[in-house]
């Protein structure tokens, strides 16, 4: 009964940590950027634009290569023209298109 138990147990933190590595990655859009004179700072899970910090809910990546990052069900980001070097951040609450060089 107790090998049964820690067989379980096994299992379930194997099944977690997967899920924990794929909920961390690594996206072309992942660093720290420079926008239009701004620190931004994007990962998998969170958002960060000088001391404010947002947790991303949901990654979206279109089929031209642009990401949404979903902060809440009406609030998202968008990065497109993503390079190695550059990418263009906008934002659903503003019409503005900011161009990011990374750091």
């Amino acid at each position: 009964m107790l090998f049964a138990r820690l067989a379980a147990l096994t299992l379930m933190l194997l099944f977690t940590s997967g899920l924990t590595a794929r909920a961390q990655e690594d996206y072309p859009f992942t660093g720290e950027w420079e926008c239009d004179g701004a620190p931004f700072v994007f990962t998998s899970t969170t958002y960060s634009i000088g001391d404010d910090t947002y947790n991303v809910q949901e990654v979206q990546e279109g089929t031209d290569g642009s990401y949404s990052l979903f902060l809440s069900d009406e609030v998202y980001i968008y990065l497109s023209g993503i390079t190695a070097d550059t990418l263009d951040f906008s934002s659903s609450e503003s019409d503005r298109t900011l161009s990011c060089r990374r750091y």
